[in-house]
């Protein structure tokens, strides 16, 4: 799943992909099937236009140039493919969707106030992560990971007081079916440690982000995605987004958790 998330751009062969991971093509269809519930076709597929809607909110671009950068050769084939699994066109779409969000902040009076950020600069962060599939924030599958990340690093000697605790929310769930969404329960490691059963590993470049910081509960996080989608004013550029968790809800009422949002900008 990495492997295809970071080369969305590229044909994506399926005896490559077989090969990189040292299974036969046969064996990696059906084991992609097992974990997806739907089949490696369709969930490439899927991603593509999925990614493409979140670059079209990153940044005006041509169709031509948009079909490139999630791996279609030309702009007829990007939007039969997005009509397909959409239903209309990619520009039809991203009207539609950035009404949606316009409506959903009216609703809530801007909720979030004229929201600030602060930019910084970061070094590359290398993280241990375990995959959940699923609606963002549910509790217990969330519990679970983050609890089986926890005993992982301890098993492995890499849990310390500057450990920090990163969330990857790679689907947006105004886009991406909530059964589909993918997060990534993360802590950052000062030592290689090798990917193992369901747990990985993935790094942030460094770069420069403008970063947003959230106070109260975590249910409160997607209004501030919305909000910062709808009001955003930095050029963005194309890299991770992820979540830093500076406490936990063991450690301090909901009322007071600090969640640090970071967006890759130019």
């Amino acid at each position: 799943m990495d492997y295809i998330s970071s080369r969305l751009h590229e044909p994506l062969r399926l005896d490559v992909m077989a090969n990189s991971i040292n299974v036969s093509r046969r064996q990696l269809l059906r084991i992609m099937r097992s974990a997806l519930d739907e089949s490696l076709h369709s969930y490439i597929a899927r991603q593509r236009v999925e990614r493409a809607v979140m670059n079209m909110q990153t940044e005006k671009m041509s169709l031509t140039m948009l079909a490139g950068m999630v791996g279609y050769d030309n702009p007829q084939s990007f939007s039969k493919a997005f009509k397909k699994h959409f239903g209309i066109s990619p520009k039809a779409y991203s009207d539609k969707l950035q009404s949606r969000l316009d409506d959903y902040i009216k609703s809530r009076g801007n909720g979030h106030g004229g929201i600030h950020s602060e930019i910084i600069e970061i070094e590359k962060i290398e993280l241990t992560y375990i995959r959940i599939f699923g609606k963002y924030g549910e509790d217990e599958p969330y519990e679970t990971a983050w609890n089986k990340l926890l005993c992982f690093l301890e098993k492995n000697n890499a849990l310390s007081d500057t450990t920090r605790f990163i969330g990857i929310s790679f689907d947006d769930p105004n886009i991406t079916e909530y059964h589909q969404c993918r997060f990534y329960a993360c802590a950052s490691v000062q030592q290689k440690i090798s990917p193992a059963g369901e747990f990985g590993t993935i790094q942030i470049p460094e770069g420069k982000y403008a970063v947003y910081t959230l106070k109260g509960s975590y249910p409160g996080l997607q209004g501030l995605y919305n909000n910062i989608v709808v009001d955003f004013n930095h050029a963005i550029r194309h890299g991770i987004a992820f979540e830093e968790y500076l406490n936990s809800p063991r450690d301090v009422e909901e009322k007071d958790l600090l969640t640090k949002i970071y967006i890759p900008i130019k």
